[in-house]
């Protein structure tokens, strides 16, 4: 398990300060009725802040003094950094009060192109949360080494929102450190079987050049547990909506041609989803569970011509099954030696298929 750390801490800090005040400009206009002040917020806030710190100095000194003793504050400062964040964060919008020209419009700063705003709490807010971000970071490692999925998916999803806002275009954060904090974000999410949350996370790490851990295998299976529990509720359209935007995004992805096809056949029957499942089998001749989706068409196929002439003779039954099975039976092969774990029935279906040849002979 790798531990992820931010290496030039200046330079992004200053990245995060802009980050964090273009969110109190941002979430200015989308803010309703106010529970609580800006004033409520920001002491609730740096209370929680200052309980972390002052937590995280007592096991400082103790693990100087007795490295492999335990650590039982870890949950507690975790707790209380993420509290601390959330309370902050929701009291940036409220001390955030937008400057306007005489005719109401928002005055435009010209260096930021964002509109200006007047501040009571943001001067000591953000100076808190930019010298934690490593410590979100740190949290987010703990909660994976203790197996807490929700504190870890929280720390490391907190992060990626905020490295990956538009105004960070310009932080340099390297792509491997996003991309790490983006799997163990989907890694996360996985454990508490949040599948869109892995499945987006995902997507994200290996767009920022993420290899490792079998992140494609991870992703393919988030997403075939989304699509899966859509079915389990029979909700086809809801499915077939969704894989549609996933292959709209990756157009050239067997593994979603296939996942496609799996919704069509659900919904409208095998041979309804052939063309998919044979676009799996061109777009990644790799794939072993295309070619065995698309064998399992030809074999239905067949399958039906028999069902259909029950008083038929095998001789009679020949020219419409032959060339049938002539047609399934390479795609079976080619899925088993693709196949390296078994994940597939094509060993059985190609005996199946010989079987029958030789009969029809």
């Amino acid at each position: 398990m790798i531990i992820i750390k931010i290496s030039n801490n200046k330079h992004f800090y200053r990245i995060m300060k802009k980050i964090f005040l273009f969110v109190a400009c941002a979430s200015l206009m989308l803010m309703g009725a106010k529970a609580q002040t800006a004033e409520e917020l920001f002491k609730a806030g740096k209370a929680e802040f200052d309980k972390y710190d002052k937590l995280f100095a007592e096991f400082f000194m103790s693990h100087q003094q007795n490295p492999d003793a335990p650590d039982p504050t870890a949950s507690a400062r975790a707790e209380a950094l993420m509290n601390g964040y959330e309370l902050l964060q929701k009291a940036l919008p409220l001390d955030s009060v937008v400057e306007t020209n005489k005719d109401g419009t928002p005055k435009i700063d010209k260096k930021t192109g964002m509109p200006k705003v007047k501040t009571k709490f943001s001067k000591d807010i953000v100076p808190i949360l930019t010298s934690h971000v490593n410590d979100v970071l740190n949290v987010g490692n703990d909660g994976l080494k203790t197996n807490d999925y929700a504190m870890a998916f929280k720390a490391f999803s907190f992060f990626n929102k905020l490295a990956n806002s538009p105004l960070a275009a310009d932080a340099k954060v390297d792509n491997t450190i996003l991309g790490d904090v983006a799997f163990y974000e989907g890694y996360s999410a996985y454990q508490l079987k949040d599948y869109e949350g892995g499945f987006n996370a995902f997507r994200s790490a290996i767009a920022k050049g993420y290899t490792e851990n079998q992140v494609v295998d991870f992703k393919n299976s988030c997403l075939a547990n989304i699509i899966q529990n859509f079915c389990n509720d029979s909700n086809f359209v809801g499915a077939d909506a969704y894989i549609d935007k996933v292959i709209e995004v990756e157009q050239n992805n067997g593994f979603y041609r296939d996942i496609k096809g799996f919704v069509i056949e659900q919904k409208d029957g095998l041979d309804a989803a052939e063309p998919f499942y044979k676009a799996a089998t061109e777009l990644d001749p790799t794939f072993a569970n295309g070619f065995y989706d698309l064998g399992r068409v030809y074999y239905n196929r067949a399958d039906k011509i028999i069902e259909s002439n029950q008083s038929a003779t095998n001789a009679q039954l020949a020219p419409m099954l032959k060339p049938i099975y002539n047609v399934a039976l390479p795609l079976f092969q080619k899925a088993k030696e693709l196949d390296k774990n078994g994940t597939t029935q094509a060993q059985r279906f190609i005996e199946e298929i010989e079987y029958k040849l030789d009969l029809l002979k």
